[in-house]
């Protein structure tokens, strides 16, 4: 996938499943994790990733488990 503030630079994209949605998941564990692949683009602040794939896949699970407007 072609960084949307980088030209030609590239990051990991990948497919995550948690119950019955499906969530593009981007980064790496050098850079960092998010839904949203603009929070990996340079100058974007850590805050905005997660450290480590199973901490984005904890928050998405608690997500989908939470009621609408609770997570």
């Amino acid at each position: 996938m072609t960084h949307p503030h980088g030209a030609g630079s590239t990051i990991n994209a990948q497919l995550m499943k948690i119950g019955l949605e499906v969530f593009p998941v981007y980064g790496d564990e050098v850079s960092g994790w998010s839904v949203d692949p603009v929070d990996l683009a340079p100058g974007q602040p850590r805050a905005f990733r997660y450290p480590s794939l199973d901490e984005l896949f904890f928050a998405l699970v608690n997500l989908n488990l939470s009621p609408e407007g609770e997570a």
